[in-house]
C-alpha cells in the first residue's frame, strides 16, 4: 500500500469522498507534489477517480462497498435516480441496468464513465423549480441515504426522455415487462399529484392514461 493511501485510511477517508480541497489539507507541499501522489495512487488503483476533482479510495478498502446509487448523487449535484435504474431499484423491471441514469436540476446532459460504472445525467423541462423532487423520496441504500424517484416518477421521466408516444399500461406490460400488480400500486393521487410536474403531452398523456384506464375521472 502507498503512503498516501495509508495516509488517507488512518484519517478515516475510505468512509467519506475526496475532493481537491481535502486533498490539500491533508497533503503538504506544492501542487505539483500533490499531483503527483494522486497520479501515483491513482495509477496503482489504490485511488479512484469519479470526476474532476472528486475521488474516493478503492473498493478493497470500503465496508461496506459503497453503492452506484450513492455515488450518482455526487458525482453531479442536485440530481436524483431515476428512469430505468430507479425502476430496477423498485423491482419494476427485471434488467440489471449497467449505467445509472439520474435527473439534474441544471446544466447539460453529460455522462462519466469512471472504473465504478457509468454514469448518466440529464436535465428535463419541469414546469417550475419548485416541482423539481416531486415524487422523489430519500432511500436508504446500504449505509447510505440517496434520493430517488418513485416509480411513477420513473415513467414519466422515461417517457420523456425515450419520447414514447401514447404510453399506456399496454406498454408499460408489454414493453418495459412491468408486471401488472406493480401498476395497480399507483393511486389516484399520486398521478393527480405529479400531473402539474411536466408540460410534456407525452407525460401527460401517459399520467391521463393511466387515469383513465383505471376508472379515475378528474
Amino acid at each position: 500500500m502507498l503512503k498516501s493511501t495509508s495516509k488517507l485510511m488512518s484519517q478515516g477517508w475510505e468512509k467519506h469522498l475526496i475532493r481537491d480541497v481535502d486533498l490539500q489539507s491533508i497533503f503538504a507541499g506544492s501542487d505539483a507534489s500533490r499531483y503527483a501522489l494522486i497520479h501515483k495512487a491513482l495509477h496503482a488503483k489504490e485511488l479512484i477517480q469519479l470526476r474532476r476533482g472528486l475521488y474516493m479510495l478503492a473498493p478493497q478498502h470500503q465496508t461496506p462497498l459503497w453503492s452506484q446509487y450513492y455515488l450518482a448523487n455526487h458525482i453531479a449535484a442536485c440530481s436524483f435516480i431515476t428512469a430505468e435504474s430507479a425502476l430496477s431499484f423498485h423491482g419494476w423491471i427485471p434488467e440489471q441496468i449497467k449505467q445509472v441514469t439520474s435527473a439534474i436540476a441544471f446544466g447539460r446532459n453529460k455522462i462519466f464513465h469512471t472504473p465504478m460504472g457509468d454514469f448518466v445525467y440529464r436535465t428535463f423541462p419541469v414546469t417550475s423549480a419548485n416541482y423539481f423532487l416531486y415524487g422523489v423520496q430519500s432511500v436508504k441504500v446500504a449505509t447510505h441515504l440517496v434520493w430517488m424517484a418513485t416509480a411513477l416518477r420513473a415513467l414519466m421521466d422515461y417517457v420523456y426522455w425515450h419520447k414514447v408516444n401514447d404510453a399506456n399500461t399496454d406498454f408499460l406490460i408489454h414493453s418495459l415487462r412491468i408486471d401488472e400488480l406493480h401498476l395497480k400500486e399507483i393511486k389516484k393521487t399520486d398521478i393527480q399529484n405529479l400531473l402539474p410536474v411536466y408540460h410534456s403531452k407525452r407525460v401527460q398523456k401517459l399520467l391521463k392514461n393511466l387515469l383513465k384506464e383505471r376508472g379515475y375521472h378528474g
